[in-house]
């Protein structure tokens, strides 16, 4: 899939946030900080954001919100496809 699509920015964007959730599992469990710890994640990927990367996501339309949202789906994916609960 392009990282030139919108659909490709969001594909690269979960893969990373879901390669996060693996990784630290501890900071994306059942807690009340995980939503905050999601929001901060989507945070880092645009904060660094290469130029290209920039100039990319300004011509394709793509804002902090989107990639809010991607990394919220990829955590609601994750846990849906693990053991941890929500509940």
């Amino acid at each position: 899939m392009s990282k030139n699509s919108r659909e490709g920015v969001k594909h690269a964007i979960q893969e990373l946030a879901i390669g996060n959730y693996r990784s630290y599992p501890e900071d994306y469990g059942v807690t009340r900080d995980t939503a905050a710890n999601v929001q901060s994640l989507a945070k880092g990927y645009w904060d660094s954001r290469e130029v290209k990367e920039v100039q990319r996501d300004e011509k394709l339309g793509i804002n902090l919100d989107d990639y809010k949202q991607w990394t919220q789906e990829a955590f609601a994916e994750f846990m849906k496809n693990n053991e941890y609960s929500l509940s």
